[in-house]
């Protein structure tokens, strides 16, 4: 069986968050869109509103646990002027998580 980093086959959700932040950075005019209203971007898209709360509140460690990729995920934090600080702390919370959790 294949895995990614989470897990053992991307779910159908992680195919739409990925999708999402693809298109959102590499589709004409879905930069701009998604900027001035990330619920009414994701209206018609197949996520559940936990998803969708994770992108548009940009969650970091919530879309990686959800399985997004993690360059797709880094390119969408430069492209919203994340800072890697921001990021890498919020994958190190989680990290530190699923150790608390997982021993």
């Amino acid at each position: 069986m294949s895995r990614n980093w989470r897990q053992d086959m991307p779910t159908v959700e992680a195919y739409w968050m990925n999708r999402v932040l693809f298109d959102i950075h590499h589709q004409p005019n879905d930069l701009d869109r998604y900027k001035q209203s990330p619920d009414a971007y994701m209206q018609e898209l197949p996520l559940s509103e936990k998803s969708k709360a994770a992108i548009r509140d940009n969650d970091i460690g919530a879309m990686y646990l959800a399985g997004v990729n993690p360059y797709l995920l880094r390119a969408h934090c430069l492209g919203l002027h994340i800072s890697e600080a921001v990021f890498v702390q919020s994958l190190r919370q989680v990290g530190a998580m699923h150790e608390v959790n997982h021993g």
